[in-house]
């Protein structure tokens, strides 16, 4: 994932999942809308993507994160422009701290 792939119209949604107890301030949907973010914001976004979305599977998979006690993070990314929207499941213990941190603060993490 670079750059150009995020076009304007992509919106990424970032959510942690699982677990056994659902605990709102241990889940949480953050929504990034790319169209609102400077260069440098974009830049940032693609590279954690980059370093984040090999350690995932897509659902429904046999070995995809979710099953039992596991907490995972779903990535999405949906595009109007281009008709698609990318699905990624990553486990909580697998997710790199950059992941972490745009679920924990969203956009502002990569604020200039």
């Amino acid at each position: 994932m670079n750059e150009d792939d995020l076009s304007d119209d992509a919106i990424i949604e970032l959510a942690r999942e699982g677990g056994v107890a659902w605990i709102p301030t241990l889940s949480g949907m953050r929504k990034i809308v790319v169209a609102q973010l400077n260069e440098q914001q974009k830049q940032r976004i693609a590279a954690i993507l980059q370093q984040s979305l090999p350690l995932g599977k897509p659902p429904g998979q046999p070995d995809s994160p979710g099953s039992g006690d596991q907490r995972f993070f779903r990535i999405q990314i949906i595009s109007a422009r281009h008709y698609h929207s990318l699905i990624i499941l990553i486990p909580e213990e697998r997710a790199p701290e950059a992941l972490v941190e745009l679920w924990r603060n969203g956009e502002g993490c990569v604020s200039n």
